[in-house]
């Protein structure tokens, strides 16, 4: 039997930093920035050994999440937990180019295995020595943010200018602040570890429903923290699609407001409260074009002693020589030349039994998987059953077992279906038809994709959540 789920060690939820993202961008505002200087803590940046070849150029923020349970956040754990100190389970670094033309947001799984180095912590004077092959979100226990913020800049080689460190609070004041965020799932999630309760399709979140969409694991695809992340960055990208299409960013009088939900939940390094640093950025954000706003994962692999567990993989090198070299992530999608036009599509998939199909109609069209579904028959899959609902998804997605990728690539071929997600909740492969088939047989071919084949999305896609109840 579970523990229940304030008493389990797994209820360690992540303390949302991705709601510093926006924290960020609103106190690059010149307004809200008298409001962060008067709220605001601070703590010390460089605590750790540092590498001596750090590239430095664009504008690098380190947003970090605790998992802390004292004070305001005891409600999220037991005594046990409030007394175990603090852990960064959530850490992306925001990269916004020295052009202030693109923003690179990248996250590092909790659990992935890295050299933590040399930090002292600027409080006490305790001394904490390196650590090779620990667990990232182990940095923020030995001394504070500015190892992790040492920890991140030695592992990607680049100089990090600033951290803003967060907790549980802020995400819920942000969210009630901004009239909640659109989130969606493709089935019902009633998961009672993070209290997260959703219908399948699109909902509107905010409070303690946003801060259950983001701390939740067990609700969305296997159940990783990798799942969780593609999470946490599809409501991201549909926070900031919402406040640049209301004029947030633009609005004194919403910033004032936003100022003042966010900046008593936040510490950041003591540089980052100069109004001179800082007073320009806000307009980036405010018209940035969204689809040089990428989101994207660290690559990263199993660990080779711990499955349960991730190292980087060897695509990371190509990756952090793009942020060194202070270039987006976003890279045009390879065109197709004239020789690949010639070239015979791939053979559909030789099935050596039926492998079951079922296409969910969520294009809000009626009988739009009856009119699609015999094109997969055709491709020579035998068993394939049409389901509806009533929920309507803007995309359209695959999930399918692990080990039947190209089974699941040969339907995606048909349709131009990019989001294909292998998971253990299916013994079938699952369709979901969205709005961008409701009128198409096919989808249009993305314009662009992330460097190194690293996982991800740009803030101007809409993504809905491959889920499952708990």
């Amino acid at each position: 039997m579970h523990n229940q789920p304030l008493k389990s060690q797994r209820a360690k939820w992540i303390a949302l930093s991705c709601v510093a993202l926006l924290t960020m961008v609103v106190a690059f505002s010149g307004f809200a920035l008298m409001r962060l200087r008067s709220n605001v803590q601070t703590a010390e940046m460089n605590i750790g050994e540092l590498s001596s070849n750090l590239a430095s150029g664009p504008l690098d923020i380190l947003v970090i999440g605790s998992d802390t349970r004292a004070g305001d956040n005891g409600a999220y754990g037991t005594a046990e937990d409030a007394a175990s100190g603090a852990r960064s389970d959530v850490m992306m670094l925001v990269q916004v180019s020295e052009d202030r033309s693109n923003v690179n947001v990248i996250s590092f799984p909790r659990d992935l295995m890295v050299d933590i180095p040399k930090c002292t912590d600027a409080d006490t004077g305790e001394v904490y020595p390196a650590s090779e092959e620990t667990q990232i979100n182990e940095s923020l226990e030995r001394g504070g943010p500015g190892c992790t913020v040492a920890t991140i800049s030695n592992l990607t080689g680049i100089a990090i200018d600033h951290f803003m460190l967060v907790d549980f609070n802020a995400v819920k004041a942000l969210s009630r602040v901004v009239g909640g965020v659109e989130v969606c799932v493709t089935e019902p999630i009633d998961d009672t570890y993070s209290g997260l309760k959703l219908p399948a399709g699109t909902s509107s979140v905010e409070g303690e429903q946003a801060l259950a969409f983001l701390r939740s694991r067990h609700g969305f695809g296997d159940g990783s923290d990798t799942a969780r992340i593609q999470a946490q960055q599809s409501f991201l990208a549909s926070l900031l699609r919402k406040v640049q299409a209301e004029g947030t960013l633009t609005n004194p009088a919403m910033l004032l407001n936003i100022a003042e939900a966010i900046t008593q939940n936040v510490t950041v390094d003591k540089e980052l409260t100069n109004l001179g640093n800082l007073v320009s950025i806000g307009a980036i954000f405010a018209n940035i074009d969204l689809s040089k706003v990428v989101f994207a994962t660290v690559p990263n692999e199993p660990y080779i002693y711990d499955s349960n567990k991730l190292q980087l993989s060897a695509d990371a090198e190509a990756f952090f020589t793009k942020l060194q070299n202070d270039e987006s992530l976003v890279e045009p999608a390879p065109t197709a030349t004239a020789s690949d036009s010639e070239t015979p599509a791939p053979a559909a998939p030789e099935l050596t039994y039926a492998l079951g199909v079922s296409v969910t109609d969520a294009t809000g069209v009626e009988n739009r998987a009856e009119e699609l579904a015999p094109k997969i028959e055709e491709t020579g899959f035998t068993s394939v059953t049409v389901d509806s609902t009533d929920a309507v998804y803007t995309a359209s997605a695959i999930y399918y077992p692990y080990g039947y990728e190209a089974e699941a690539q040969a339907i995606a071929d048909l349709f131009g279906i990019t989001s294909l997600t292998p998971s253990d909740q299916y013994v079938g492969i699952a369709v979901i038809l969205g709005e961008d088939l409701a009128e198409s047989d096919t989808i249009a071919a993305p314009t662009s994709e992330i460097a190194a084949g690293a996982s991800g999305q740009t803030a101007d896609q809409v993504t809905c959540q491959q889920s499952f109840g708990y």
